[in-house]
């Protein structure tokens, strides 16, 4: 299951063709990437694009009605662990330089217009999105220049035009049985109270 890569690139995807529909180009506006590779170089291919990137990670605590125990056949129950709800930190970064910059300022301007827009992501308005997945928030992030310096410095990048939005609530369950359990206070075949299995 890829459900961080698959997710973040359905968003990239949407955002890029809102993007192309204000101001067509034969390449994309956005691309999911680094912004410099393993050398610290800046990566050639998201030159004078949107680098949609990934910056930290989070556990969110949700309050949760989850059950630990899933009915099987013949009422048979068995124990699963409980879901993951993972908050996934991004940042949207101009990469424009020199006579480019004022293209970027542009561009990062369509970003924020186009989440003020769509806030959030759900199984109708984007298609290829997990089943798993009910609804996705999108949050706008202040940070301060103390933190905003240290984000670009964990990239490798010097400061350029950006933005950064926490996606809330990206679900990792499984209904994968980790111990069997049996029903308290069925009836055997003798009528007599017992356990059922």
């Amino acid at each position: 299951m890829d459900l961080i890569g698959t997710t973040l690139e359905l968003i990239r995807g949407r955002l890029n063709d809102s993007i192309q529909n204000l101001d067509n180009r034969p390449e994309d506006w956005v691309i999911l990437s680094n912004i410099v590779d393993v050398d610290g170089k800046p990566y050639e291919a998201a030159i004078n694009k949107i680098v949609l990137c990934v910056t930290s990670m989070q556990d969110e605590k949700v309050i949760s009605t989850f059950n630990p125990m899933l009915r099987g056949p013949e009422g048979k129950y068995g124990q699963v662990t409980p879901p993951l709800y993972l908050d996934v930190n991004v940042a949207f970064i101009a990469n424009f330089y020199n006579k480019n910059y004022r293209d970027g300022l542009v561009a990062i301007s369509r970003t924020i217009s186009y989440f003020q827009q769509n806030p959030y992501f759900n199984q109708q308005n984007l298609p290829g999105l997990d089943p798993a997945i009910d609804k996705l928030n999108l949050e706008f992030v202040n940070l301060d220049p103390v933190d905003l310096n240290y984000v670009m410095g964990m990239l490798g990048a010097k400061y350029l035009p950006s933005v950064f939005y926490k996606i809330r609530l990206l679900p990792f369950a499984s209904t994968a049985m980790s111990s069997k359990a049996v029903a308290v206070g069925a009836f055997e075949t003798s009528g007599q109270p017992g356990i059922g299995y």
